[in-house]
């Protein structure tokens, strides 16, 4: 009975050793023409201790996945469960109370693929592209705001936001997805503020072809030629 207890013990304080928070979760996804993907994760990391955690991240098929700071000491693996990315992080004996940890990593393809039925119709414009995140927190931590920033590549322009969850809730301010605009790239924010373990959030944007503007030449033409017809009755006037 004592062995138990002191094994019992043993592995609760190992749970806690390994303990930690995470005020801050931004990620970052840049979009190509090709349809491919780079992403970096930015998270906050504060109580921390040596040893390992578990770190969901909204994405399948991950490629090139690295640490990118702090330079060395942390170990990262990664594994696929249920639709979604598990890494698992190990930190070393001498991280300090509070760093950032940066991931970054690759997607083959950022746009989701459907597959239709044999003689099912599409929904969607044969120009569109949809992406799609989402994300459930899946530890006993809580994340204390989590935001995704998805920007558009070149070409393509925000048709309409399929899907934003969950609604917001009355105390919040505007949408659970904002279209704005990330280092000159036309782009998607998801944010989410304190996610409890279960807690999940979603996004689906349709992309098309961004669309030339003809309004202002327009406009300029009809200015042009009220200008020209003007200037021609002035000339007319100075005419003895």
């Amino acid at each position: 009975m004592k062995t138990l207890r002191l094994t019992a013990f043993i592995l609760l304080a190992s749970v806690l050793a390994m303990a930690v928070d995470l005020p801050t979760y931004t990620v970052r996804l840049q979009a190509a023409p090709d349809g491919s993907g780079q992403g970096i994760a930015t998270i906050a990391l504060a109580g921390c201790t040596p040893g390992t955690f578990n770190l969901p991240l909204g994405f399948t098929a991950v490629q090139d996945l690295r640490v990118e700071e702090p330079a060395s000491g942390i170990r990262l693996e990664s594994s696929e469960r249920n639709g979604m990315t598990q890494l698992k992080v190990t930190l070393p004996p001498d991280i300090p109370a509070k760093a950032t940890l940066k991931v970054s990593f690759r997607l083959k393809q950022v746009f989701q693929i459907v597959k239709l039925k044999p003689g099912e119709k599409s929904t969607l414009p044969a120009t569109s592209r949809t992406f799609k995140h989402a994300f459930v927190n899946t530890q006993e931590y809580l994340i204390g705001a989590y935001r995704v920033e998805f920007l558009f590549p070149d070409g393509l322009m925000a048709q309409a936001i399929r899907e934003q969850l969950p609604k917001p809730a009355k105390n919040e301010v505007g949408p659970r997805v904002l279209l704005s605009k990330v280092d000159g790239h036309q782009a998607a924010i998801l944010q989410f503020n304190k996610l409890q373990q279960g807690d999940d959030t979603s996004m689906i944007v349709e992309l098309v072809p961004t669309r030339r503007s003809f309004g202002w030449l327009i406009a300029g033409l009809l200015l042009g030629g009220l200008y020209l017809f003007k200037f021609k009755d002035l000339v007319a006037t100075k005419q003895p």
